[in-house]
């Protein structure tokens, strides 16, 4: 795409509406100093680089420990138990007086 471009009119990147005074589009983030070029719709973001190993970071960023156990342990199953009883005895009290 050329540089010749100037808003207001449509991005010759992306087709979406410039408006007048725009620097950049709003859709794809094209500029007169990107030369109107689509490569610009990720600038900014700070993407990983192509030759990223996500299986590296993984190790890296949690270490090589195993998951921990994600069930629920018997001290809540016990306050479970305790809760209901509760509630039950709190309905019946009512009912025996």
């Amino acid at each position: 795409m050329s540089g010749r471009f100037r808003p207001p009119g449509q991005c010759p990147v992306c087709g979406e509406w410039v408006s007048k005074g725009a620097v950049a589009c709003d859709d794809c983030g094209s500029c007169e100093k990107s030369g109107w070029s689509g490569n610009t719709h990720a600038d900014g973001l700070d993407l990983p680089d192509d030759e990223f190993d996500y299986d590296d970071f993984i190790a890296r960023e949690f270490g090589s420990n195993p998951a921990r156990k994600t069930g629920v342990s018997n001290l809540w199953w016990w306050v479970a138990l305790a809760l209901l009883i509760t509630f039950v005895l709190m309905a019946l009290m009512p009912a025996l007086s």
